[in-house]
């Protein structure tokens, strides 16, 4: 079914200016010629053309006048989807789009309606996108606010595909080494030496590291960054995490150590869709029990947090905790206790740090799918950095190799692209 040409429209639904239906597979040029008064200015060039044309059609009993239509058409290895492609952009009337579509598919029985995100599954399935990509292009579609398209964007421009695949491709070419070396150990071939392999295995394993950074960082949770508030106790920490909110939600005392667990909410920041969460003081030394697991538990959150918002009242930043983790490119300072205090100048630096922290980001429908692989693929590299034996070394490789597979497509089941295809729309 890879191989029918497939209809749909891809311009959104409802009335608009401007309605695009796109045709994708080896008949797609030949259909478009049964409803165009020029049908030869679709020539067999090898380049992409854009034809100004009409379009002559039965809807029912009688014909509708000719009307204009703009037809983009990419020959077989230029488009999208690797297939020969005619995109016809028309008034985007539904009624008038879908007499179109009704001609096309009685045109030829080879003909069918396209099934939801099957352009892009053929994109990946040509080579011209890997599996994160695809996943991008929803992302794309789908997103909320401009940290989302620009996640989106980022993802399909290549910032999760080009460093897996780099691993990949490193860990693929010392495994055919290896595995050469005990294949032919009576012949003359360059072994690789036990420096470069732990130095290879090494390499590869911060680079995994670095993609679960980013799943423990914005996947799952549902993609949205988190603001996280800390400080010294009593620092003003649920008053300012209160006015943020403009509400009631945290508990405000004079006294020191009234908050025990952290609180979040979802929030906007100027556009941006955020988790703020207001957590325990820290910095002094615990009172209690239940004082000391709530400090461990705002230094475990402050790890996964996107921007660190540190409040103090008075002293001087630099006499505030200077081993706390939350001093970081990651941090902005706020004094809470100032008179008349705006909050202009905070929502700018911590948009900053945000548009910035989404600069390696990774889509939450990704982040969610890679996790158990590369998990799978660190223990494997773990394991081989503690083995000898370059049998089983190659096999720990073999693994690790598999399991990036998975994450970009390169191997893949029906089930896998049953479960990132379905996703889609009709039309993309």
């Amino acid at each position: 079914m890879i191989h029918d040409t497939i209809i749909a429209q891809a311009s959104a639904p409802g009335n608009a200016i401007r309605g695009i239906l796109r045709i994708s597979g080896k008949l797609a040029v030949r259909i478009a010629k049964t409803i165009i008064e020029t049908p030869e200015s679709l020539t067999a060039e090898h380049r992409a053309v854009c034809v100004d044309t009409r379009i002559s059609l039965p809807v029912g009993h009688f014909t509708l006048p000719p009307f204009p239509a703009k037809l983009l058409v990419w020959k077989e290895g230029q488009s999208y989807t690797g297939d020969e492609t005619v995109e016809i952009h028309t008034f985007g009337t539904p009624v008038l789009l879908d007499a179109i579509t009704a001609a096309l598919l009685a045109s030829s029985g080879n003909v069918r309606l396209a099934k939801p995100g099957e352009f892009t599954l053929r994109a990946f399935l040509s080579g011209r996108l890997d599996l994160a990509q695809a996943e991008a292009v929803l992302g794309v579609i789908d997103a909320e606010s401009s940290l989302d398209l620009k996640t989106a964007l980022q993802q399909l421009a290549g910032n999760v595909s080009t460093p897996l695949s780099a691993v990949r491709s490193r860990l693929l070419d010392t495994l055919t080494q290896l595995e050469a070396s005990l294949d032919f150990a009576d012949e003359d071939i360059d072994e690789i030496s036990a420096g470069q392999l732990q130095k290879t295995l090494a390499d590869a394993s911060e680079q995994i590291e670095q993609l679960q950074r980013k799943i423990t960082q914005r996947g799952i949770d549902g993609g949205k960054p988190k603001i996280v508030l800390t400080g010294l106790h009593n620092a003003g920490k649920s008053t300012l995490f209160n006015k943020l909110l403009r509400r009631e939600a945290a508990i405000v005392s004079a006294q020191a150590g009234t908050t025990r667990d952290y609180i979040e909410a979802e929030t906007d920041w100027q556009g941006i869709p955020v988790v703020l969460i207001d957590t325990a003081g820290i910095g002094n030394d615990a009172v209690d029990l239940l004082d000391e697991a709530a400090q461990r538990k705002t230094l475990e959150i402050i790890k996964q947090a996107d921007v660190v918002i540190h409040c103090y009242e008075t002293m001087c930043r630099e006499e505030m905790c200077p081993e706390n983790p939350a001093a970081s490119a990651r941090t902005v300072f706020f004094q809470t206790k100032r008179p008349a205090e705006s909050l202009d100048d905070l929502f700018r630096e911590v948009g900053n740090l945000l548009c910035r922290s989404s600069e390696y980001g990774m889509l939450p429908n990704t982040a969610l799918r890679c996790r158990e692989a590369l998990q799978s693929a660190g223990e494997s590299l773990f394991r081989a950095r503690a083995l000898w034996d370059p049998a089983l070394i190659a096999l720990e490789l073999r693994n690790a190799v598999n399991q990036l597979g998975l994450i970009d497509g390169t191997i893949h089941t029906e089930d896998i692209l049953e479960n990132i295809f379905s996703r889609f729309c009709i039309g993309k």
